[in-house]
């Protein structure tokens, strides 16, 4: 399954991936997707979290000592959302930016 169907999924359903909706749960969540995918073959490359941080550094204009889920939490918390319906808010946006430029 790639990170593309993964999310898929769990935008559908969040609270049956992890207990809360929360970005951090999220985040953690997708730290054990990319570990499992990794351990099954060792030449796994991991573009999504480098690049989707990068592309929120730049759009948000934030500091480079935080973590993608630190972004969308101050995001979140700034606009008064839930941390999880933010991430997709943006993680949509990055996927339609992304085929854009490609």
């Amino acid at each position: 399954m790639s990170i593309e169907e993964l999310l898929l999924k769990i935008e559908k359903r969040p609270q049956m991936y992890f207990r809360e909706k929360d970005v951090y749960f999220l985040e953690t969540f997708l730290g054990g997707f990319f570990a499992s995918e990794y351990l099954k073959d060792k030449d796994f490359k991991d573009d999504f979290r480098s690049s989707f941080y990068e592309w929120l550094q730049r759009k948000f204009n934030l500091e480079n000592n935080l973590t993608w889920a630190d972004f969308i939490e101050i995001i979140s918390k700034t606009e008064n959302l839930n941390s999880v319906d933010v991430f997709f808010r943006e993680y949509h946006l990055f996927k339609k930016e992304k085929s854009i430029n490609n």
